[in-house]
């Protein structure tokens, strides 16, 4: 009888609830919004009802004491999707003073329907956040990962792609991603209220992707609906395209402007680390001029003691899931010249660790061009350091590459767990005994806190059990 109660109270918050008259189908969440800078600071609150319009009213304050309270400007979209009608609302706060506690409060008419607090960014010289992707499957392991980030506190939380399954769509987060992270109390069997207080930064995963034909998925690409990112990329052509009906392309347009394509590659600070985020799906170009272009400004103009790149399908990996697809191994002689320190991945549902490594391409015979083999393989030359530990030995001389994608989807190749005889890929030109730790057979999550010139990165299961810590200095 309890798990009977249990099911039918997440049926109802699937489906939504009543607020006033209206169905709120998505609680109000918590968004970075268009600050990429430690300049100006804001925040931007989300929430979606049914087709029932409301006069909404948002208001916040810093909490000390006697703080004065300002308001949110609120306004909406009407989404016309799949037969149904429902209304996005967005409300930006604005004026946001760095590290610095703010209570907000939404109302409908009113009558409160949600409140909730969160810190600002940081400037200090420090940060704590979590790292973690494919993980919107609705499955109970996604709950017990949320419950158990909630516990770390981290500062914001970065999702590295295939947020929601299977093809990206608007119920599809309303079904898969948003009960996990917006639920009422933390609980390890339903997931915890990170996403009231803890702004998610999201990349473009495959899956997020899928949906780009609106003759099939009319309400797909809902990852420029639901999210709020900075819009500080390039204006690339290697970004996904919406096809099919025109009108629903039109509409599509209109409901995600500006949002679309701007938020396929963004970059952000917060305290002393700056975290670029790429798209890497099939049809970007990792050597698009005008993608490395404004990455080598990004990152040359970033004084962070920390440089980050972040994107779905690693170029290193030694699972035997998605071992082929191999194409952002191009970018690694531009990401070593640029001294990026870090690069976080997903797309393979597991954790791995490399050395710190460096990796030129193989060109061709003129020397032009570098060369890809028809599965999508990417030849050339590795170079290991083998002396750094991350314990005794803290300075790695190349960068090291973290696959983090055990978040809550199924986990792929849990044999290979802990094996390195088995983590064994393909010719010498193509694969290294790069890969230092592989953990397959746990979901689990990254946590990273930098200090000064100081970075500690773990990995923790959704007990809390450390599985990995290394330590990097500079």
């Amino acid at each position: 009888m309890k798990q009977l109660l249990s099911i039918n109270l997440l049926v109802l918050l699937f489906i939504g609830i009543e607020v006033s008259g209206q169905t709120l189908m998505v609680p109000p969440y918590l968004q970075p919004g268009n600050a990429p800078t430690l300049t100006k600071e804001s925040k931007v609150i989300i929430w979606q009802t049914d087709s029932v319009p409301g006069k909404y009213h948002v208001e916040f304050s810093s909490t000390a004491a006697g703080a004065k309270k300002a308001t949110g400007k609120v306004s909406f979209v009407t989404l016309r999707l799949k037969n149904k009608t429902t209304l996005l609302y967005r409300s930006t706060l604005t004026g946001l003073k760095f590290d610095t506690e703010y209570s907000y409060r939404v109302s409908l008419n009113g009558t409160s329907i949600a409140t909730g607090k969160f810190v600002t960014r940081t400037k200090k010289p420090e940060t704590r956040f979590v790292v973690f992707g494919d993980c919107g499957a609705g499955a109970p392991q996604q709950a017990e990962i949320a419950y158990q980030v909630f516990q770390q506190k981290p500062q914001f939380v970065l999702v590295t792609g295939d947020n929601v399954y299977s093809y990206g769509l608007e119920n599809e987060y309303r079904r898969n991603f948003f009960p996990a992270y917006t639920a009422d109390e933390p609980d390890p069997q339903k997931g915890a209220p990170l996403m009231k207080s803890i702004p998610f930064y999201m990349i473009l995963g495959n899956h997020d992707i899928y949906g780009a034909k609106f003759e099939k998925y009319p309400d797909g690409l809902a990852y420029f609906y639901y999210n709020d990112l900075p819009l500080n990329g390039p204006t690339s052509e290697y970004v996904v395209k919406p096809t099919g009906d025109e009108a629903l392309i039109k509409n599509f347009m209109a409901n995600t402007k500006p949002r679309y394509p701007k938020m396929s590659y963004f970059s952000f600070d917060h305290g002393n680390v700056h975290i670029a985020c790429l798209d890497a799906n099939d049809y970007t170009n990792p050597l698009d001029p005008v993608l490395v272009q404004w990455l080598a400004q990004d990152l040359r103009n970033s004084k962070a003691d920390w440089k980050i790149v972040s994107f779905h399908q690693p170029g290193f990996n030694s699972s035997k899931a998605h071992y082929n697809y191999q194409i952002m191994r191009l970018l690694a002689p531009v990401l070593e010249e640029l001294q990026v320190d870090l690069v976080l991945s997903g797309h393979v549902h597991n954790y791995q660790r490399t050395l710190p490594l460096k990796f030129e391409p193989k060109r061709d015979e003129s020397g032009t061009r570098y060369l890809i083999s028809e599965e999508g393989r990417v030849d050339g030359k590795f170079t290991l350091d083998q002396t750094y530990d991350g314990i005794t030995s803290t300075k790695p001389n190349g960068i090291i590459y973290i696959v983090t994608g055990a978040g809550g989807a199924a986990l792929y190749d849990p044999s290979l767990s802990g094996k390195p005889e088995l983590w064994v890929q393909g010719t010498q030109e193509n694969w290294a005994p790069f890969t230092t730790k592989m953990i397959s057979d746990i979901h689990s999550f990254t946590l990273i806190e930098t200090s000064g010139k100081k970075l500690i990165l773990k990995q923790l299961d959704a007990k809390g059990t450390s599985l990995d810590t290394i330590t990097i200095t500079k």
